[in-house]
């Protein structure tokens, strides 16, 4: 089951920074509570936008190379990218979502479960994917990403046809720059971690190719294990 917007994650111990902060021990001799809450400052939620001309990468994902969508994100900040405030308090982000419509994107609605919002000891939330679990070390935040569960969830969008497969012609467009990019680093294969990079951005692109004569999945070649000889 995905996780709504607000979900908050839960760990042997109870839900992380949520619900009321624990009081302190009856030896302390006072009941103060305890404030609970991320060392980092709020933020706003926002809208995961993807347009289909520029938002691709081309990665592994189940054993196979495949282009899968990106995305931008648009907060429901005031005064930045259109999004209008309101007179008491809040914001407006519509006409926001339409000009960036109009301009090609289209806009994952809030309400698919992308987002999970966790308190701050600032006051106010911090809103972040609902695949990365914050972990607190003194007044630091460490983000730990879950990539296997984003790239299922972007595969997921393209299987359900959310989000329509990439065009033929972008992926030709996005091959001429992989093209010139491995060229550039050709004559500088002589520098052995460059020649690495070399190498590896070539087998990439071999895949790429595949992929823009079949505009499918490619399968991974997995290397051939030796046969043992018997002694």
């Amino acid at each position: 089951m995905v996780p709504g917007p607000y979900f908050v994650p839960f760990d042997e111990r109870g839900p992380l920074y949520y619900g009321e902060p624990p009081m302190s021990q009856p030896w302390t001799g006072n009941n103060k509570q305890i404030e609970i809450g991320l060392p980092i400052k709020p933020n706003s939620s926002y809208w995961l936008m993807h347009h289909p001309e520029t938002c691709w990468e081309f990665i592994q994902h189940n054993n196979e190379y495949q282009f899968l969508p990106t995305f931008m994100k648009l907060f429901e900040l005031p005064g930045c990218n259109g999004v209008r405030m309101i007179p008491r308090g809040g914001s407006d982000s519509q006409m926001a979502r339409v000009s960036m419509m109009d301009n090609g994107f289209q806009i994952l609605d809030i309400d698919m479960g992308y987002q999970q919002r966790f308190k701050t000891l600032s006051g106010g939330y911090y809103y972040t994917d609902i695949w990365v679990t914050p972990k607190v070390l003194g007044k630091r935040v460490m983000w730990k990403f879950n990539e296997q569960q984003y790239n299922d969830w972007r595969f997921d969008l393209v299987q359900a046809e959310i989000i329509e497969p990439i065009d033929e012609d972008v992926v030709n467009l996005i091959l001429d720059v992989k093209k010139q990019r491995v060229e550039r680093n050709a004559p500088r294969t002589h520098i052995p971690a460059i020649k690495e990079k070399f190498e590896r951005e070539q087998k990439i692109l071999e895949y790429m190719l595949q992929f823009s004569r079949k505009m499918q999945p490619i399968k991974i070649e997995q290397p051939k294990k030796r046969a043992r000889k018997s002694v």
